[in-house]
């Protein structure tokens, strides 16, 4: 049996979209300025400062993402444990690799207090708390380059700096495009897309799924 269940609230939604536009922007910004002389699309110079209007964007919303689930009490859903990484990563993983192939039904059962799945905590937990803050802190240094030459010098110069930047909007790169693979693998093609837009979620009433511990709670 199915239903329609509320998942994301309209701030959620809002901050997702413009994170999603911010990383786009950035990455085509961004590998504008590292081959300019074969891609275009802004121009050098534009694209230069939109990279840096997007960027500071982007952190902007990361900060109000953090004091808005602090205040909200609902960090720990973010917070990966043990079992996410090990025993129901696995099963997680096995399922993307070998199940949705044969047709198997979910190992999980998605709730609003339970949105995300195990290998989806590990991975936002990465990229939030680690990649994210590395691409601002790296970012802020190549762009601080302007102002006060010398203190790209404490941490190698941009020779260090630009390679490690890049190496990051990689893996950033990386995410977005597994990220869409995923958004795939819903109930149908569109539904996870849906919901984001939408909020609501067509579900199916539990049937023998495991449901993933929330320790959040």
């Amino acid at each position: 049996m199915r239903k329609k269940v509320y998942f994301y609230t309209p701030y959620e939604r809002a901050w997702h979209w413009i994170q999603a536009a911010a990383v786009i922007v950035l990455l085509v910004t961004g590998f504008e300025i590292t081959y300019a002389s074969g891609f275009s699309v802004f121009g050098f110079e534009t694209a230069v400062n939109v990279h840096d209007v997007v960027g500071l964007v982007l952190a902007v919303n990361a900060f109000l993402a953090l004091f808005y689930n602090l205040a909200g009490g609902l960090l720990r859903r973010y917070i990966p444990e043990l079992d996410d990484l090990f025993s129901m990563g696995f099963k997680h993983a096995s399922y993307y690799l070998f199940g949705i192939f044969r047709g198997d039904p979910h190992p999980f059962d998605k709730t609003p207090e339970k949105r995300l799945l195990p290998l989806q905590k590990v991975t936002y937990f990465f990229v939030l708390n680690l990649l994210l803050p590395f691409m601002v802190a790296t970012g802020l240094l190549k762009w601080s380059a302007h102002l006060d030459p010398s203190l790209l010098d404490l941490f190698g110069g941009l020779n260090v700096l630009a390679p490690l930047h890049r190496f990051g909007a990689w893996l950033f790169a990386a995410f977005v495009v597994v990220h869409v693979y995923m958004i795939t693998t819903g109930r149908s093609a569109s539904s996870n897309l849906l919901a984001m837009i939408r909020g609501y979620e067509t579900v199916e009433e539990p049937d023998g799924a495991e449901t993933a511990p929330d320790r959040a709670r």
